[in-house]
């Protein structure tokens, strides 16, 4: 038996092709829209509602309002307490929740496929009948309020937060999807159940179905009993325009006794639906989606300022952001910032070698089927088809769109998306130590903590 070679990297196997599991799209008489995809590696389903009703839709002066009204919906019905509910959940061998995030709400429940018929009456009271019990109000909102407390002193939420209010100031986007201590404390039972009956109407949902279940057969019987009688439609969500920004600028939350400095650096960037949103990916993986991205292996391993760097690109239906985010020694925060300035001002002006465009196709070809191996997974991806109206191929062709962009298409988008000029640098630490470094880079404001 001949020895192991441990001196040479085994050769990569053949990729794998990848489909997305196929699934039927039905829309009903009265709007409501089903997805429903057959998987039928494990015995579980799970099923969801989906409506316009995230943070995207919080009123002016009450951000929080979407997630504080959908975390409450599976607090009781007229027929059922709280308690009631999640019993019955746990009696199907499952579980029952109810949440919102930026771009839609959501009430979901996983469970035994055997038990659908029984997860399908549970889904259906909780999401079109909720009752707000004000002890379950005040109860959710002390929770909420103590959260929001603790993110107080979380330095990378702070640089996070502080970024959204510079960037998006005057729109939905500005504050966090939780709210503010002050605008919790001004929600009420009036409030959600507003919020609700605007943004919770069949006619504007998706039902999604993921498991071992015939698609057919179950999208008739949620047609026969959800898809004929009209509703209402939800109103459409605003347009979010950012505040033009003209120059980069300093924003410094002063932390004197912080041991390293958090950093962010962003600008808005484009929406979820943007043409040129799928590319980007390939850009955004490049520059800090991966661990041998650019931004990482400069800042981490050439010049060790961080144990790691990335850039992410927000997918919204409004244009989310593109932001770069590190922890570096507070000593070397400027030249870290002008290290990130270099790399982005980099990308829009040099072609990138064909060997780094494709080592980084071959990690999001080889990183995509992972996410979509559970019945969560899959059905977050029909999520996204739903949310953004986006092709029933989508997912087919998503991967054939990252294969296609070659240098002049990445150079082209960097330089049309990629906006150094007119970043917003944030840095929480001690801004006495901060503000020498930052402060031939743009005006320098020193925000408070508190």
């Amino acid at each position: 038996m001949s020895p192991v070679r441990r001196d040479n990297a085994p050769p990569p196997t053949a990729a794998r092709g990848f489909r997305f599991p196929a699934f039927l799209n039905r829309r009903c008489q009265n709007g409501l829209r089903i997805y429903a995809a057959r998987v039928p590696s494990v015995p579980l389903a799970t099923l969801e509602l989906v409506f316009p009703a995230g943070g995207h839709w919080d009123p002016p002066g009450l951000p929080g309002l979407a997630t504080l009204s959908a975390s409450l919906i599976d607090e009781g019905t007229a027929g059922s307490s709280s308690l009631a509910i999640a019993r019955r959940a746990e009696d199907l061998g499952g579980y029952l929740a109810s949440y919102a995030e930026w771009d839609y709400g959501a009430v979901e429940v996983g469970l035994l496929s055997s038990e659908l018929k029984s997860a399908f009456d549970l889904l259906t009271e909780v999401a079109t009948a909720p009752i707000f019990p004000e002890r379950e109000i005040e109860r959710l909102k002390k929770l909420r309020t103590t959260e929001l407390e603790r993110r107080r002193f979380e330095p990378g939420t702070l640089a996070d937060e502080q970024l959204a209010r510079v960037l998006y100031l005057g729109t939905p986007y500005a504050e966090s999807p939780l709210g503010t201590i002050d605008s919790v404390s001004r929600i009420g039972r009036d409030e959600a159940l507003d919020f609700f009956s605007r943004h919770y109407p069949l006619g504007s949902a998706t039902l999604i179905a993921v498991g071992d279940l015939d698609p057919e057969a179950l999208a008739d019987e949620i047609e026969a009993k959800l898809g004929s009688s009209p509703t209402p439609l939800a109103p459409p969500a605003a347009e979010i325009v950012p505040a033009g920004r003209t120059g980069a600028t300093i924003h410094l939350i002063d932390r004197p006794d912080a041991a390293q400095t958090e950093l962010r650096l962003g600008h808005a960037a484009v929406g979820r639906r943007h043409p040129d949103y799928v590319p980007l990916l390939l850009l955004n993986t490049l520059l800090g989606g991966k661990f041998t991205s650019r931004i990482n292996l400069n800042l981490r391993e050439r010049h060790g300022f961080t144990y790691g760097a990335t850039t992410r690109l927000g997918g919204r239906l409004g244009p989310g952001p593109f932001s770069v985010a590190a922890a570096v020694a507070t000593e070397s925060t400027g030249a870290a910032v002008r290290e990130v300035l270099f790399e982005l001002e980099r990308i829009r002006t040099e072609p990138v070698a064909e060997d780094e465009i494709e080592e980084t196709r071959q990690y999001i070809t080889g990183v995509f089927p992972y996410s979509s191996q559970t019945l969560g997974d899959v059905a977050k991806r029909l999520e996204v088809l739903s949310i953004y109206d986006l092709p029933d191929d989508y997912y087919d062709r998503y991967l054939e769109r990252i294969a296609s962009v070659d240098r002049a298409e990445l150079l082209a988008l960097a330089h049309r998306h990629i906006r150094p000029e007119q970043l917003a640098i944030v840095a929480v630490g001690p801004a006495e130590q901060l503000e020498p470094q930052l402060a031939a880079l743009g005006p320098v404001e020193v925000v408070s903590s508190g």
